[in-house]
């Protein structure tokens, strides 16, 4: 068993935390709507602010140059590593 580093082991621990986040918004947004369906806008527009919030971030990162390269199984899709390019190539 490996020793836990912080050089080695933040990068898997902030993803899991990251992911950690999106699976309890998920659950506590269907949690509210099967308790009671009339919340759904109150629900969608708390997600929409979400969703709009990160894509904001994302769009201030456009255009700045990736240092460092993307990690095994990512490419550089216009300055974003992500599994699959949209559209399906590179930019």
């Amino acid at each position: 068993m490996s020793e836990w580093t912080e050089a080695n082991d933040q990068p898997a621990l902030t993803l899991a935390a990251i992911r950690w986040y999106a699976m309890s918004i998920e659950k506590l947004a269907q949690d509210l709507y099967v308790t009671q369906a009339s919340t759904y806008p109150s629900v969608q527009a708390t997600l929409d602010k979400a969703v709009a919030d990160l894509e904001g971030l994302r769009k201030q990162l456009t255009g700045q140059a990736l240092s460092g390269g993307c990690p095994p199984g990512y490419k550089n899709c216009d300055g974003f590593c992500l599994p699959v390019c949209p559209g399906g190539g590179q930019y």
